[in-house]
């Protein structure tokens, strides 16, 4: 008697190949899907730094000229990388003034490409004699059209 022993030819079958390309798929779609956030979140990160530059920059020069109550950041000297212009539209200001606060201006920044907008505004300061407070306040909108805000508040002697 004679057995036969059939000879089987091991493959893959369409399910299974199915099932590795799904997995490599999900794979992929999370690598793509992390490196588009974290560009963009290095993208914002790079705007906040530069509206913090730019607030410490006309802060700075307020400052040298002492709490001067004419203040006027587009007479300053920046180069060319930092313009400072005055607005020419109205945009609404987020947020309220600080109480006791006097306007000192309101004006349109870029830096490398990036759109701000900065609102000047300076207070005496309460209990300091010869002391005033200067707040600026840098506005712009990111990728997706939402609305960010950085303050910074400053103290000098005049």
């Amino acid at each position: 008697m004679k057995l036969r022993h059939q000879n089987k030819m091991r493959a893959f079958t369409l399910v299974e190949c199915l099932v590795v390309m799904l997995i490599l798929m999900v794979t992929f779609g999370g690598v793509i899907g992390f490196r588009y956030f974290s560009i963009l979140s290095a993208e914002r990160a790079e705007t906040q730094l530069l509206a913090a530059r730019a607030a410490v920059v006309i802060s700075e020069a307020w400052r040298a000229q002492k709490g001067a109550t004419d203040f006027d950041p587009t007479q300053q000297g920046f180069d060319d990388y930092f313009q400072i212009l005055p607005a020419g539209s109205v945009l609404a200001f987020m947020g309220t003034l600080p109480s006791g606060s006097l306007l000192l201006g309101d004006y349109q920044v870029e830096i490398e490409g990036r759109q701000f907008r900065a609102k000047l505004m300076y207070e005496n300061a309460a209990g300091v004699p010869n002391a005033r407070l200067l707040y600026v306040v840098m506005n712009w909108q990111d990728r997706k059209q939402l609305r960010q805000q950085f303050c910074l508040s400053t103290l000098t002697q005049t």
